[in-house]
């Protein structure tokens, strides 16, 4: 066991390697793009201020929504945390998760900090994790499936969407009932197999009818998740870009679900790469202003990490914690 802990670190640094290897090929391949193109009549003076205030504002909405979106599911397992609590490590968690490399996560920051709070509820704070990924991609395939006929996306590549996030809901909605349904739970339980697994899981049952509490933060995920994305749209605004919001709500989930992928940090490089594959070439765009509405879309979203990181300094000298 021991030479495996040591390993540990060295797999971590490798694995993280090459993540920067990977986000920095397909940064390199967008760069190339745009030498062949050019930037066409592109320029940074030409931004529209107040719509990019907007953006910044969009992307401050929607960490209010996600942070609501916690809330109700921490509601699910009766846990009842204020929301200006739940607020500050959003924002704790979206530093940790733009710009910290380290081994501690955005869902492990939350799950550290909430614990000090409420030490006998880490398997319910778990469950609401657990939830609160499920509402993302909940409120993502919503969007998504309203308005991808909106989006200039290749036919190939919505097909296989449409089919892997059929597929992704039928899965983690089955997962879902195993943790929101009682009757469920006493059936699995009864499986000889899967009676350990039970025992193992079972801190994280809610126990109780509380689809109401359920829905409630899904609705919320839904809008949190739609602000974000318009965050890009407004960005795309403020550089003068043809490009509809009912477009963007349909494209966004694609990008964000490949994003999403550790493949790199922070999604960086497969984000860019992918707009500027898929509106490089509408007229009115071009590469060089697809690229520029990625960075300014993550920049809308990013402040407010980097907002969570500044508060995360001051807060851990006025409580003296090492977290």
């Amino acid at each position: 066991m021991q030479p495996e802990a040591e390993n540990s670190p060295w797999r971590r640094i490798l694995f993280l390697s090459l993540r920067c290897l990977f986000a920095a090929g397909l940064l390199f391949w967008v760069w190339t793009r745009l030498e062949k193109q050019g930037a066409g009549d592109f320029s940074w003076s030409h931004v529209d201020l107040g719509w990019l205030s907007l953006a910044f504002g969009l992307g401050g909405i929607s960490v209010l929504g996600w942070a609501g979106r916690w809330w109700w599911f921490l509601r699910v397992y009766g846990v009842r945390a204020r929301y200006r609590e739940l607020l500050r490590l959003t924002l704790f968690a979206d530093f940790f998760n733009l710009y910290f490399l380290g081994p501690l996560g955005a869902d492990g920051i939350r799950l550290l900090l909430l614990s000090r709070s409420f030490p006998d509820r880490r398997g319910a704070i778990v469950g609401s994790l657990i939830l609160d990924h499920v509402g993302g991609m909940f409120g993502g395939a919503v969007l998504y499936f309203c308005y991808s006929r909106y989006a200039d996306v290749p036919g190939a590549v919505a097909q296989a969407a449409n089919f892997t996030l059929i597929l992704s809901i039928c899965v983690t909605f089955l997962g879902l009932g195993v943790i929101m349904e009682p009757w469920i739970q006493q059936v699995i339980s009864r499986i000889p197999g899967l009676r350990r697994l039970s025992v193992r899981a079972a801190p994280l049952y809610a126990g109780k009818f509380r689809h109401p509490w359920l829905l409630a933060g899904f609705a919320v995920s839904i809008i949190g998740t739609a602000c974000a994305y318009a965050a890009y749209w407004a960005a795309a605004c403020a550089l003068e870009a043809r490009l509809g919001l009912r477009g963007m709500f349909g494209l966004m989930p694609l990008v964000d679900a490949l994003a999403s992928l550790p493949i790199t940090i922070s999604g960086i490089g497969v984000r860019e790469s992918l707009l500027v594959e898929w509106l490089g070439d509408d007229q009115g765009i071009g590469a060089a202003k697809a690229l520029a509405i990625s960075l300014l879309g993550f920049a809308a979203l990013g402040l407010w990490g980097l907002i969570g990181g500044i508060w995360l300094a001051f807060w851990r000298r006025k409580n003296h914690t090492t977290a």
